[in-house]
């Protein structure tokens, strides 16, 4: 075989690609996120008591409507029993799903009435986000992933699949940014609250004292980064 020839045979252009039909692909790409998300649902049915699987249930829909996010239903669910790995898992599974739909189906779920708006939202934030930080295009991996990590409104695994779009990333690296940032963020959350409630529970004042102090200091980092953003506008010409 020549040099010739072998530079001719088509080669795979990554897992991305893999359906080489889109009438095939098309379908997948967008019913496999959902495929996802009723997987995870129905483990929790299964591993579960009824009772509880309702209550995680309902924990898992507050998770996508603001201003709930990883900061507040992780702790709650841990307070409420559950274990922190199995709330971790769940949450990053939903992002995965999130993530996946946003990458894969974006142009398509713009036509979505609902999906649409919401996408919307999402690039309008995702444009004031990189608009206040112009060195985000330079270090675009390292700074999507930690727009997703960070837990703040308007962040997440749906906002950030669409800021990695805006910033013109290929649709593999938003993928593995957003499950990343979720991960991390999911994880310190986590085990950060449940080693908050082991202490709560050997000695209740230090626990209520570490957690005011969490709280005064988020609330701190909040109030500064609403001025700095106050600021920024007030420099941006009209």
């Amino acid at each position: 075989m020549s040099t010739d020839d072998t530079n001719n045979i088509p080669r795979p252009e990554g897992y991305w690609n893999l359906f080489a039909s889109p009438c095939l692909a098309g379908p997948i790409k967008f019913v496999l996120p959902f495929v996802i998300a009723l997987a995870l649902f129905a483990g929790l049915y299964l591993i579960e008591p009824y009772q509880q699987f309702l209550v995680i249930s309902g924990l898992l829909a507050a998770y996508f409507v603001p201003p709930a996010g990883k900061e507040s239903i992780i702790p709650i669910a841990i307070v409420m029993g559950y274990p922190w790995w199995l709330i971790t898992l769940a949450i990053f599974l939903l992002d995965v799903a999130v993530s996946l739909f946003v990458v894969w189906n974006f142009d398509l779920a713009l036509k979505i009435p609902l999906v649409g708006r919401l996408l919307e939202s999402g690039m309008t934030a995702g444009r004031n986000y990189t608009d206040a930080r112009p060195w985000l295009r330079r270090f675009s991996t390292i700074g999507l992933a930690l727009f997703v990590f960070f837990p703040l409104q308007g962040t997440g695994a749906m906002n950030g699949a669409i800021l990695g779009r805006l910033l013109g990333l290929e649709k593999a690296r938003v993928f593995a940014c957003v499950c990343t940032g979720s991960l991390a963020s999911s994880l310190v959350i986590a085990l950060g609250s449940d080693a908050l409630l082991d202490i709560y529970r050997h000695d209740p004042a230090l626990g209520i004292g570490i957690l005011v102090a969490i709280v005064v200091a988020v609330l701190a980092a909040f109030v500064g980064w609403r001025i700095h953003q106050g600021r920024l506008r007030e420099r941006t010409p009209r």
